[in-house]
């Protein structure tokens, strides 16, 4: 019994960190420019992220927070679009990936949230621009989610973004048991094995900010009754569901032609500050 609990638990686990300590692509392939940068997270643990400008005067600043696996130099590429269109991008990485210190636990992941965003907040007042945008995608849905409620410049957020994204460990993790048939028998143990102390379902209530949430109907990773249950919770009264029926896991802004590029940026220049 003690084997099976030792395998449930190291399933379960894996699921939210999956770090990779190599770079998989240079910014400068892309003829991107940046600032490769370092803070500290609320326990001294050192953080690395890159700050990429916008050319000419900004519009605002995205603030990304990525998923479980490899690090931030291949999920930078998701978002790094936007930087041509008049937006700063702010990309970092959690404690355990690549060149952040430290490792990867629910507690030092939250401070470092809190932390990137204090450092996204103030690149973002140096540089100017309208909108500061927290985009959450995949496990960094989740962390953004939880963490928007308790960072002291909240009042600046325009748009909380939630792609392809869960509100809960404790169900992601059963529902991830449930669909490997050795685990299946035993996955209401996921209830037990994983703690929801972070779970962004906890503060639904205190997210009043505009909100977009989007799932893919191709998304194997995250089924999308996870975003529709994040839809349904928040207490934003201004929020919008994208479930685009042919993106698979956070491709969202790669299928249709770009065409979901296009309505992001409309939604941004039509949203208001709360």
């Amino acid at each position: 019994m003690k084997i099976i609990l030792l395998l449930l638990l190291t399933a379960c686990t894996n699921l939210f960190y999956q770090p990779t300590n190599r770079q998989f692509f240079k910014p400068e392939a892309f003829k991107l420019s940046y600032e490769d940068l370092y803070f500290r997270s609320q326990d001294g643990t050192k953080i690395h992220g890159w700050f990429f400008r916008a050319p000419g005067t900004p519009k605002g600043t995205i603030v990304q927070f990525h998923g479980n696996a490899e690090n931030m130099s291949s999920h930078f590429l998701n978002l790094a679009w936007l930087v041509n269109e008049g937006y700063n991008l702010f990309v970092w990485d959690y404690r355990g990936y690549w060149l952040s210190e430290g490792e990867s636990n629910p507690t030092g992941v939250y401070e470092d949230s809190l932390a990137a965003l204090d450092k996204a907040l103030e690149l973002h007042k140096s540089s100017g621009g309208k909108h500061f945008v927290v985009f959450g995608q995949s496990l960094g849905g989740a962390i953004s989610l939880r963490a928007v409620p308790d960072f002291k410049g909240k009042d600046a957020i325009t748009l909380v973004v939630q792609d392809s994204t869960f509100s809960s460990y404790e169900d992601i993790a059963v529902d991830k048991m449930r669909s490997v048939w050795l685990l299946w028998p035993f996955s209401p143990l996921g209830y037990l094995l994983i703690s929801d102390k972070y779970a962004s379902e906890d503060v639904f209530s205190k997210i009043t900010w505009p909100t977009l949430v989007i799932t893919g109907g191709k998304d194997v990773v995250m089924p999308a009754k996870f975003g529709k249950k994040i839809y349904k919770g928040i207490a934003s009264k201004q929020k919008w569901y994208w479930h685009v029926e042919e993106a698979p896991h956070i491709s969202t802004f790669h299928v249709e032609g770009g065409r979901y590029r296009k309505e992001f940026l409309d939604l941004l220049d039509k949203i208001s500050q709360p």
